[in-house]
């Protein structure tokens, strides 16, 4: 579970702080791959007074065509909108290259964590396990300083990027543009060693961190926009992704999934006569929450004291709210859980289908229990993510209404390939497999 402490450092690693914003990651991925491109393609003059060689001349033709046909799609009615769409083109650009990298560390850093990409990389960075086997094994590529300033760390993680690529081509194969933008050593560097802060260590085992790398990576774009609300200002159409993804906090989307959710399945059960294991622990946890809030009112708690909880059932049912069932909701209720069906309209990092995931795993045990048969935990996964969860999101800004279907089929279900094997778990399965059905353009915004 992601600690206060650690979601404080990393909402600091992130987005640095109020006072210092250029501490963040995020500043310093924007400006120092910026910088790159400008020394590398020396955009600042024109493609022929650049004299740049072959291979940095065609890419810069590369980036120079797609800015101008997108500049052009704006319709400018002039050479100054022009110039200023081909600056915000160049900015996408470069924010969807930062965004990538960031966004592949962390997973990586996750995987590494939960034991499904060994060895490890990130973790320990060029003290790693896997840089210094790499170091051994192709030490040509590690040792010369002149053309590889990362001494082999670059291509190392790039091999294990076009690896995890074979099973999660959104976020680790081609995105974009993002080749044609080189990562300065330092600033990976830097990166990598933020990230392997020991006071994030509880970041990596937490479903819900990718969704806050997502937030903070947001949030200034949201509040410079609010600013320009309240001053009077318009937003553009290209702006309202920044304003309107919002991620919703573990606590929210648990209230929700045990009151829509959980209570369907307590209809179910009556209406199949059977006793639902939920009933054992929801007085108990109504107890214990009467006494806990006689305990703050009484000044004997601080007020954000959080009320202790025991075991998994308990956990899965802590903020349902008791109520009758509703005899028609028992009549129509589903057969099985296996028909039940779950779709997360704008589904932004997976967070709801992480956690429904975790909450229709223990049904379907349970159910099993209730009808004295065995299920596998790779049965449950693969009738979930090829059933029950559906998501839609959008890969441009709202306002265009352009939508994708995103349905799990089981034939994502192939072990993660990644370097020295893995082994398939549930919970692996709740943040790898969950999160193949999302763009890494929810990252950074519309494009």
């Amino acid at each position: 579970m992601l600690t206060s402490g650690a979601k404080k450092l990393l909402a600091e690693t992130i987005r640095g702080t109020s006072q210092n914003p250029e501490k963040g990651l995020r500043e310093r991925l924007l400006r120092g791959i910026r910088d790159e491109a400008e020394r590398r393609y020396r955009l600042s003059v024109s493609l022929e007074a650049a004299r740049l060689d072959e291979v940095y001349r065609k890419r810069r033709e590369r980036l120079e065509a797609w800015i101008a046909e997108r500049a052009r799609a704006t319709r400018p009615k002039n050479s100054s909108e022009e110039k200023a769409a081909r600056e915000r083109f160049l900015s996408q650009a470069v924010k969807e290259a930062a965004a990538t990298l960031l966004n592949r560390l962390v997973l990586l850093r996750h995987l590494e964590a939960l034991g499904l990409s060994k060895p490890a990389v990130v973790t320990g960075g060029w003290n790693s396990k896997g840089y210094r086997e790499f170091r051994g094994f192709a030490p040509a590529l590690c040792t010369n300083g002149l053309t590889d300033a990362t001494e082999g760390m670059a291509t190392l993680l790039q091999l294990v990027f076009d690896e995890l690529a074979i099973d999660l081509p959104g976020l680790f194969g081609d995105v974009g543009l993002t080749r044609l933008f080189p990562i300065p050593a330092s600033l990976l560097l830097e990166v990598i060693e933020r990230l392997d802060d020991r006071g994030l260590a509880s970041a990596w085992t937490d479903d819900t961190t990718l969704g806050w790398v997502y937030q903070y990576w947001n949030d200034p774009d949201r509040e410079a926009l609010d600013a320009k609300i309240n001053g009077g200002g318009k937003i553009e159409p290209h702006e309202i992704a920044s304003k309107t993804q919002m991620f919703t906090e573990r606590y929210m989307v648990e209230w929700l999934l045990q009151n829509s959710l959980g209570l369907t399945w307590l209809c179910m059960c009556r209406k199949h006569g059977w006793t639902a294991e939920a009933e054992t622990v929801l007085p108990v946890l109504e107890a214990r929450r009467v006494e806990w809030r006689a305990r703050r009112e009484a000044g004997e708690l601080a007020l954000d004291a959080l009320m202790p909880i025991e075991g998994e059932l308990e956990d899965h049912w802590k903020y349902f709210v008791p109520q009758p069932l509703p005899e028609d909701a028992i009549a129509k209720a589903p057969e099985t859980v296996r028909s039940l069906k779950i779709l997360d309209p704008a589904c932004g990092s997976g967070h709801f289908l992480v956690i429904a995931f975790g909450l229709l795993t223990a049904l379907y045990r349970e159910e099993a229990r209730h009808q004295n048969t065995t299920i596998t935990d790779k049965e449950i996964a693969e009738s979930i993510l090829e059933t029950t969860s559906s998501a839609l999101t959008s890969t441009r800004a709202p306002s265009r209404s352009r939508r994708r279907r995103c349905t799990s089929r089981p034939d994502h279900l192939r072990r993660m390939r990644v370097s020295g094997g893995s082994t398939w778990s549930p919970r692996s399965s709740s943040l790898g497999i969950c999160r193949r059905m999302i763009r890494p353009s929810f990252f950074y915004g519309a494009i």
